[in-house]
């Protein structure tokens, strides 16, 4: 594995995680972030979650990451203060017309749209400067699909869903990118595909890969019940589900992930799902209710084991079809073409961190993707 490309537990990155800290920290205060605290001991299940606080946003105060170690979950919720920080700066205005006057490579329909209406086009909109994935060409998206902020300009048409999907930040370039790009595939096969009679029931005892193992058995050794599950989607692409529930706090949490590896995206599922319950916990995230309006809201009884046909994992392995081993750069140019033959439209790329920054963020918009509108995966 060269240096650019250095396999962790649960990830895949251009750098150490040292090293990696060691170029954050000296940043935090630039991006606003004036806490990094460890959420982990507030729960039982022990795996590292972490969270940054970034006191004056304009959208969320408070992140959290998830990671094999301290080290890494640490860095992964200063990631995620630094993504949003990226998108709640005004972008570069490249263009002021209505789409109509414009040359673009797909149709306002194929973008994340409030409501379609034909007359969309004649709707004078500000546009900033993308890339395409694959061919490197310069094209147009509308502003208000990148620029994030709790307060939006009121005299503006609210015409666009902007949410996180493909937000995302790196130690490079096209680390960033090919993460934006499992988000995407994640969120669209989740929206499309994620009705029950699409999900594929994996047995946890058949999952033999070292980490994946690991997260299950403190699960289960915390008395957790845990369901995992494969979502049939359009990529060849592994996509996973996982669902927790245990009597101290019973309700289900749900958390997902995408990658060209089958043990990293089961893995992130896994760990989303801790993350998530212990975010609830911890009730610092200041978009979601609280532990206790959650809590006497929605109790849930012991579940109900899931009905079968289970399958294994070795045989989710044969039928899921990764893109080949190469650095990210090769993999990027692989999951982008995937993305292309299913939708019809290159991926589209905007850089929000200038190639100055020692830090990668960039925004990946793909044209006839979808997402759930809904935060909750149903069970």
């Amino acid at each position: 594995m060269s240096a650019t490309h250095l396999r962790l537990e649960g990830t895949v990155r251009a750098r150490s995680p040292q090293d990696t800290w060691n170029l954050l920290k000296p940043l935090l205060a630039d991006f606003g972030i004036t806490r990094v605290a460890r959420l982990t001991g507030l729960d039982c299940l022990g795996w590292p979650v972490w969270t940054a606080i970034r006191p004056a946003p304009q959208t969320l105060t408070a992140t959290q990451g998830k990671g094999s170690t301290d080290l890494l979950a640490k860095i992964s919720a200063v990631m995620e203060s630094i993504e949003l920080w990226h998108a709640e700066q005004p972008p570069r205005i490249a263009a002021q017309a209505p789409a109509a006057d414009l040359d673009l490579p797909y149709p306002l329909d194929a973008l994340p749209l409030h409501q379609h209406h034909p007359d969309l086009v004649t709707v004078e909109t500000d546009w900033v400067t993308c890339t395409g994935v694959l061919t490197g060409q310069a094209h147009l998206l509308p502003a208000g699909l990148i620029h994030r902020s709790a307060a939006p300009r009121r005299w503006e048409p609210d015409l666009w869903h902007t949410t996180s999907t493909g937000l995302a930040c790196g130690n490079s370039r096209d680390e960033a990118v090919l993460h934006a790009l499992f988000e995407v595939i994640e969120r669209d096969v989740l929206a499309i595909n994620g009705q029950t009679a699409s999900r594929l029931l994996i047995h946890p005892a058949t999952v033999a890969d070292r980490y994946c193992r690991q997260l299950l058995d403190s699960l289960y050794r915390a008395g957790m019940e845990v369901e995992i599950s494969a979502v049939q989607g359009a990529y060849g692409l592994p996509v996973c589900l996982a669902f927790l529930w245990s009597e101290d706090f019973p309700l289900w949490f749900a958390g997902s992930g995408c990658h060209t590896e089958a043990p990293i995206a089961l893995s992130r599922a896994l760990t989303e799902a801790m993350q998530s319950r212990l975010t609830c916990i911890a009730g610092t995230r200041d978009d979601l209710p609280s532990q206790e309006e959650v809590f006497t809201a929605a109790p849930q009884p012991r579940p109900r084991p899931a009905p079968a046909p289970w399958r294994e994992w070795s045989t989710l392995m044969r039928e899921v079809n990764p893109s080949p081993d190469g650095g990210f750069a090769e993999q990027v140019a692989v999951v982008a073409g995937r993305v292309e033959k299913v939708t019809g439209y290159e991926p589209l790329i905007v850089d929000l961190s200038g190639t100055a920054s020692p830090i990668a963020a960039v925004k990946v918009i793909c044209p006839g993707t979808r997402f759930r509108v809904t935060r909750a995966v149903p069970r």
